[in-house]
């Protein structure tokens, strides 16, 4: 058994691998993340739009068969890099050989060439790292999402094992993905590969899949592999992280991919458990409950939102997008009234978007989205999902106190190839500043807003959420004495003469910055010392379509003081707090400088930060 590190060359930058963390952080779990990207590349490589992607999941050991002597051949390289990696490796037992298998069928395999690097799946797969050529309707565009494989193996390791459609060879590779390491001297980058060489010259050589064919045959036979005639792609990962749970791994799969199961274009199985249309309801109450509610609501309502015809949608004018939100102009009076009408009684609303993006070349292009919006009359909380391509994005989440059901349905080629390169790594949620977004595209920005915030303006509109008007809202900022008050009378009209001195600045005594996740309040630079001790009353809500957003806070919304998800330090030295309560936080600032700092807030939901001062 051969493995191959290439060294290190003197004249390359050193980089180590440090998309680890976009896989496994506080948001994203190592099971939730390998579920994820191991589906939604399945589903990526289905053999037609119509075929349904059958994905397993299985865990071996030393009593299925996996023979220790077998382990310890194929890794007895790979060790020596892995400790010298800074990996834990004493507590990998290889009398006790263990494995995570993930399978698809009814899919592509890797295609494209084994031996050479084209733009292809197979060379996307192996020898690639943060790059993809997925376009279009794929859920993958990042090139990390391999990465979780090796993430997920105690030793860094995965193997692969790839039947093409039309191709009767089984091709048969691995890779091991550590840190930066040295070994008896010589430095090497992270990446390694168990496979033949191809080419002479270190510049020439390109790891290939194993050339032996009964090499080839003895993986598929220890891992009890299912590839036999049927295309398709099949993992593993060996000496699997003890996270790897089947049954929250089962509730992970059915929280994010509902929806293709429910509407026939996937098939899970876990173990000795299948997930499929006929059967997702009961199992998700067995094992998703604690992460869904109101199951059935919600599977009645994408059954019947994806089975609506096209006749039954109301057409949105294409002018919606020109203000940049979704508003009673968008509609014509007849026609919002019935909607309205029959959201109020329960009925499901549907309503196509048409979209017009606009290519770096000024090139346009015409796509379009469906919503799906239905208020039942008992809901526990409110849903709103987000699809794309079949992929559900659940860092959009936003209805929260909205007591109703929302679907964002994107499947046009144009539309998912513009959210595709708007997501983030993990594709969780999209970014309207993403840099490939940027790069593809002209002013999308605006765009991403929009169709993201769809939903919730939809249900504010049908809602009938009307503007509150604050009329203090601006005193703070601007003030005009009354000019009817003492106005001379009988008095001949004259020229006025104005004499206008530009009043002085105030000097500010505070700064409020938005950061990722929250908000910053610092001392200003001109502030005056003989100004404090002071003190502020700080107000924080998430902003709102329509309203006054502090008048429209809500306790489900976050919650500030002890035990809450929201951080907040600043400079005790300088400052106390006298108090917080949900929303508010009164702080004295005894003396200069001073800074406050607040984190924790949903980062996906513009911040509004009111400061005033007390006394």
């Amino acid at each position: 058994m051969k493995w191959y590190f290439s060294p290190q060359l003197p004249g390359q930058v050193e980089a180590e691998v440090t998309q680890r963390d976009q896989f496994s952080n506080d948001e994203l779990e190592l099971s939730e993340t390998i579920v994820r990207e191991s589906i939604q590349n399945s589903l990526d490589a289905a053999l037609s739009p119509s075929s349904v992607v059958t994905v397993t999941f299985k865990w071996l050991n030393k009593t299925d068969g996996l023979a220790p002597q077998f382990y310890e051949a194929i890794f007895d390289t790979q060790l020596k890099h892995a400790e010298q990696a800074g990996l834990d490796i004493d507590h990998v037992d290889f009398s006790n050989p263990t494995a995570l298998i993930i399978e698809d069928f009814g899919t592509k395999g890797l295609t494209g060439s084994i031996s050479s690097k084209d733009n292809d799946n197979f060379s996307d797969f192996w020898r690639r790292h943060g790059k993809s050529h997925k376009t279009g309707i794929s859920r993958g565009r990042w090139g990390l999402g391999k990465l979780v494989y090796s993430c997920s193996s105690l030793l860094g390791t995965f193997f692969g094992a790839t039947q093409r459609s039309g191709d009767p060879s089984i091709h048969v590779m691995g890779q091991t993905v550590l840190n930066l390491h040295s070994v008896d001297g010589v430095e090497y980058p992270p990446h390694g590969f168990f496979a033949d060489i191809e080419g002479e010259s270190l510049y020439e050589q390109i790891p290939v899949p194993l050339k032996d064919v009964e090499e080839a045959k003895e993986f598929v036979e220890q891992f009890s592999l299912e590839r036999s005639s049927r295309s398709g792609l099949s993992v593993i990962i060996p000496f699997p992280h003890p996270d790897l749970n089947r049954d929250h791994m089962l509730g992970v799969a059915i929280v994010n991919y509902f929806f293709p199961i429910i509407t026939g274009q996937l098939i899970l199985q876990f173990g000795d458990i299948e997930i499929n249309g006929s059967n997702i309801r009961e199992l998700a109450h067995e094992y998703a409950s604690e992460h869904m509610s109101d199951i059935n609501e919600l599977f009645d309502f994408i059954e019947e939102s994806y089975h609506l015809q096209d006749e039954d949608l109301l057409e949105m004018k294409p002018s919606w997008l020109n203000d940049e939100k979704l508003d009673e102009n968008d509609f014509d009076e007849h026609s919002l009234d019935t909607v309205r009408e029959n959201f109020k009684n329960g009925r499901l609303i549907a309503i196509r978007f048409p979209v017009t993006v606009k290519n770096k070349d000024s090139s346009t292009l015409d796509t379009k989205f469906t919503a799906f919006i239905k208020k039942p009359s008992e809901l526990d909380k409110g849903i709103d999902l987000y699809v794309r391509g079949g992929l559900t994005l659940p860092g959009e989440s936003k209805f929260r106190e909205r007591k109703a059901l929302g679907l964002m349905l994107a499947e046009h080629e144009v539309i998912c190839s513009f959210l595709g390169d708007a997501e983030n790594a993990s594709h969780s949620h999209w970014v309207a500043s993403a840099e490939k977004l940027r790069h593809n595209y002209k002013n999308p920005g605006k765009t991403i807003k929009v169709i993201k915030n769809c939903l919730i303006q939809l249900y504010d509109l049908l809602a009938e959420i009307e503007d509150e008007i604050d009329d203090d809202a601006l005193t703070s900022f601007f003030w005009m004495k009354d000019f009817q008050q003492n106005k001379p009378k009988n008095k001949a009209k004259k020229t006025p003469v104005i004499n206008i001195e530009a009043p002085k600045a105030k000097p500010k005594d505070f700064h409020i910055n938005e950061t990722a996740d929250g908000f910053s309040i610092t001392s200003a630079s001109d502030a005056l010392a003989d100004r404090f001790p002071q003190v502020i009353k700080i107000e924080v809500a998430y902003d709102t379509i329509k309203g006054n957003p502090f008048k429209k806070y809500s306790p489900l919304d976050f919650k500030l003081g002890k035990n809450s998800a929201i951080a907040i330090a600043m400079t005790s030295s300088t400052a106390k707090v006298l108090g917080n309560k949900e929303n508010v936080i009164r702080v004295e600032v005894l003396d200069l400088p001073f800074q406050l700092k607040a984190s924790g807030f949903d980062s996906n939901r513009d911040l509004k930060v009111r400061l005033t001062k007390e006394g």
